[in-house]
């Protein structure tokens, strides 16, 4: 794994895994892999595993530590983030999950679609090829409860965020910000460039893992016509 790191307790009951404050494929990778590998170890004092760009924080229960006899408890979760780093194996990002989600690319479910397309100079058609043929990596979750960061967007399709965000964006509207893209799971203002919009819930409480989508999963858009979303989406209701 990338030796360049360095490890830190946020509080008495957190460590951090810093890898630099920068976005990097190469480093996000490295922090999904361990993530799924912690996770893998289903140690019973480690509360959370919380992912981000270039960071992992490991929630963790003092109390059970001390129950164990543990006195340095910074000293013991570093030697056990370390032990783990050093027989994690790329193996368990090869194993996530694909998961397909239907957007449907229409003016009428997407705002900003022939805006963004007149500024790229394309066809709405070529942006939904472009869009859904690439297979995406969730970075993160964050902004909103079941908001996946995923990456990367071909870069004919990579634009800044809005300079005026939108006061309401619809749930389940797809976005593009940068080099990434995403799904709002609620009705939110937001400033990411709406280019469709999917029936799925992304996010729902009752559900076993309320987040449709987690951290290192792999994501791929799937087009619908409109009359296939209207009634997925009447379905749903």
């Amino acid at each position: 794994m990338n030796a360049d790191y360095r490890i830190y307790a946020l509080s008495d009951t957190a460590m951090v895994i810093d890898w630099g404050n920068l976005i990097n494929d190469d480093i996000n990778h490295t922090v999904l892999t361990l993530f799924h590998c912690i996770k893998q170890e289903n140690k019973p004092f480690v509360r959370d595993v919380i992912p981000a760009y270039s960071t992992l924080t490991i929630v963790y229960n003092p109390v059970m530590l001390w129950k164990q006899g543990i006195e340095n408890m910074e000293a013991y979760l570093r030697n056990f983030i370390e032990t783990v780093m050093g027989h994690c194996s790329e193996e368990v990002m090869q194993q996530q999950p694909l998961i397909q989600v239907p957007v449907c690319y229409h003016p009428q479910v997407a705002p900003d679609l022939l805006a963004f397309c007149e500024a790229k100079n394309i066809t709405v058609e070529k942006l939904i090829e472009l869009h859904s043929q690439t297979i995406y990596r969730v970075f993160m979750l964050g902004f909103l409860p079941g908001f996946a960061y995923m990456g990367t967007v071909p870069e004919i399709l990579e634009m800044p965020r809005k300079a005026l965000p939108a006061q309401q964006v619809a749930a389940g509207s797809v976005g593009i910000a940068g080099r990434q893209t995403g799904v709002y799971p609620f009705n939110s203002p937001g400033g990411w460039h709406i280019i469709g919009q999917t029936p799925e819930a992304m996010f729902q409480q009752n559900r076993m893992q309320p987040a449709l989508l987690q951290p290192g999963n792999r994501v791929q858009f799937v087009p619908i016509d409109l009359n296939t979303f209207n009634s997925l989406l009447q379905n749903k209701n």
